[in-house]
Order: C-alpha cells, then sequence, then structure tokens
C-alpha cells in the first residue's frame, strides 16, 4: 500500500489556493490534508470560507510546521510571501508544492533554489500547464523534431475585466497581468525552447487605475519569435487563450488552452482538442492535417499535484530542474519588466 503523504497548506490568498485545496482533497489515497492557515485572521475570514476549508484543522503558522510526521507543504500565500514561505518549509526540510510565480526578487528566489538543492527538498512550482496533455504533447513533438525549425510561437492568455478590488490588488505588482498569467506562458516557451537570447518587455494600461492590463513580450531566439500577449479586459476571453507553434515540417494551434468548468478547478466533459497539421509524415503521424483529441481533463491541477505525491514518495524524479526554474523565473521578471534579459549560459548551474 502506498504511503499517504501528511500535507498541509499554508496561506489561503493565491488565486489558485482554494483549487488547490479542493484538488487536493478529492485525492485520500495520496494524500493526508493535516491542516491550513491562513495569513492573518481577516484572509480566513474572507478567503476561508470556501467549502474546500469545511472541516480542516486551522492553525497559526508555528503550529503548522511543527506538526509531527508532516511531509510536505502546499505553499499558496500572496505572492510577495512566497519565497519567505517556502525559505521557512525548505529550512525544516519540507516537500513543497508552491505556486508560482517565484516573487519579484530573482536573488531571493535563487536563494530558495539553492536551500532546496542543498537540503534535498523537492520543490514543485505550480505552474499549472505542466499538467496539461495538449500543451505537453506540443512541447513533446518539438523536442522530438516534428516541427522542423520553428520560427514562431505565439501565446496568450487573457480575461475579462475583473471586480475593482481585483484589479486594486493586481495593480500592486508594476509586472501586472503579464507577471501573474504571463508566467504560465514563459513555462511553455522555456519547456519548448530553452533560454533566449533576449526579451523585449511593453506595458500598457487600458484603463487608468494604474493596473499594468495589457502586457506584450517577445522572447528572441536565434531562428525564432516567441509572443506573449496578456489583456485583461478581453471579451471573450477564455475562448481567446491560445497557443500557436509553427515550423518548416509542421505547424499546431491549441485553442482555447483549457476546457471550460463545471465546479473550479474540475472541468466538463468535453474533450480537450488542437490542430496539428504536417507537411510531412513521421513516425507517429500521416502528412495532412489532424484533429487531436487528448479527452476530458479531470481538473486543472490533479495530474500535477499526483506528481508532486510520487515525488514525494520516491516513485519518480521531478523533471523540471532548479537550473530549470531559475530560468523560468528570471524570464518572467524580464517578460514582466522588472529586468533587462542577459543570456548567461553558466547561470544557474553553480548550484
Amino acid at each position: 500500500m502506498k504511503k499517504r503523504i501528511r500535507i498541509a497548506q499554508i496561506g489561503v490568498r493565491h488565486e489558485h489556493a482554494n483549487g488547490k485545496m479542493a484538488t487536493l482533497r478529492t485525492m485520500p489515497d495520496d494524500f493526508e490534508i493535516v491542516g491550513v492557515c491562513a495569513e492573518s485572521p481577516a484572509d480566513r475570514e474572507t478567503f476561508g470560507k470556501h467549502s474546500c476549508y469545511e472541516n480542516l484543522t486551522w492553525m497559526s503558522r508555528e503550529e503548522l510546521l511543527a506538526i509531527p510526521g508532516l511531509d510536505a507543504v502546499a505553499v499558496e500565500t500572496e505572492m510577495t510571501d512566497l519565497v519567505p514561505t517556502a525559505m521557512l518549509c525548505a529550512e525544516r526540510g519540507l516537500s513543497m508544492h508552491m505556486d508560482k510565480p517565484g516573487g519579484e526578487d530573482l536573488q531571493a528566489f535563487g536563494k530558495l533554489l539553492a536551500l532546496c538543492k542543498e537540503r534535498n527538498v523537492i520543490l514543485q512550482m505550480g505552474y499549472m500547464f505542466r499538467g496539461n496533455p495538449a500543451i505537453q504533447f506540443c512541447i513533446e513533438a518539438a523536442r522530438k523534431g516534428w516541427f522542423g525549425e520553428i520560427f514562431e510561437v505565439y501565446t496568450s492568455m487573457s480575461r475579462a475585466r475583473d471586480p475593482e478590488a481585483f484589479r486594486k490588488w493586481l495593480s500592486g505588482y508594476r509586472g501586472g497581468g503579464i507577471y501573474d498569467f504571463g508566467s504560465h506562458l514563459v513555462d511553455i516557451i522555456l519547456s519548448m525552447l530553452g533560454a533566449p537570447d533576449r526579451i523585449v518587455s511593453f506595458q500598457k494600461q487600458i484603463d487608468e487605475d494604474g493596473l499594468n492590463d495589457n502586457g506584450h513580450a517577445v522572447l528572441l531566439y536565434p531562428k525564432t519569435f516567441a509572443t506573449i500577449q496578456t489583456a485583461l479586459q478581453q471579451a471573450d476571453s477564455q475562448n481567446s487563450r491560445r497557443l500557436f507553434v509553427s515550423g518548416t515540417k509542421a505547424t499546431f494551434e491549441l485553442r482555447p488552452l483549457e476546457q471550460w468548468y463545471v465546479a473550479y478547478p474540475r472541468f466538463n466533459d468535453l474533450p480537450l482538442k488542437a490542430r496539428f497539421f504536417l507537411r510531412e509524415g513521421n513516425e507517429a503521424y500521416e502528412a495532412g492535417e489532424h484533429e487531436l483529441s487528448f479527452g476530458p481533463m479531470r481538473d486543472r491541477y490533479i495530474d500535477q499535484l499526483e506528481d508532486f505525491a510520487a515525488y514525494v514518495r520516491g516513485e519518480k524524479e521531478n523533471p523540471y530542474t532548479f537550473e530549470y526554474e531559475y530560468l523560468v523565473q528570471k524570464a518572467v521578471l524580464a517578460v514582466s519588466g522588472y529586468m533587462e534579459w542577459e543570456k548567461n549560459e553558466k547561470e544557474g548551474k553553480v548550484w
């Protein structure tokens, strides 16, 4: 019988916090949820009312970190507090699923990764498309060379206009919408193409409320333009989310990136579909156009959290290295205008 992972959640403010907890509660064979703590009493009152927290044991951060036999922590705090909280967990040797992105300070994130590597701590970053079968198919096709020479990657992930409270909160991050939502797209592009030579970032404000809600970035490679677009006032935003990859031998288009929800984070029962066109056949597909069906997805997070349980039990090795996570975070900060990108072949390999 496989070991159940004793897990607790620190934080309820992250946008994915209730979704992660809702998914964890559907996985009793993998996880025993032993506690949850909010950032403050006010946050527990505001965010802790969600049904996913019913009948769980609330406690302070200190009490949670001192739980006997605690195996892992889901770090789901406000984005500014993700890295400091994860450092507390790493110091105690606790495996972590930490939500994205890795803060606004690259040096602090690098210190976290160094400590995790030193202490042999498992760190799984919560980039949600790592569990998306259509996107993972596309990345694997690129690695197998099915696209030939890739010359264009276009990604978009936008939202409809959010309530004023959300916009006010996000305006506290100068990276704006592309920092929050575009980070997922950075992960896709770097998984496919590796570190770019250059990143050019643009920020615009559709409204004049202080939120950078129209972000655009281009990642430049020797033969490829990779584009990220996020806008937070887009009509039909869910259906407009898109991944398009074009190469000399094939094109791939996924639109939308996910299905609709029945009850977040559980998707509906419709299959996730993508268009794949090949100029010439390969070992798996004939030349011509294919409609690929990846079946209905169970929910947004379950595949990733199943992997996390396997990492903690030692059944699988996390394929996302510390070096890769550092490059993703550096690119996220460059894409959202926090820093200039400078490619350094040795960076991230000093650990």
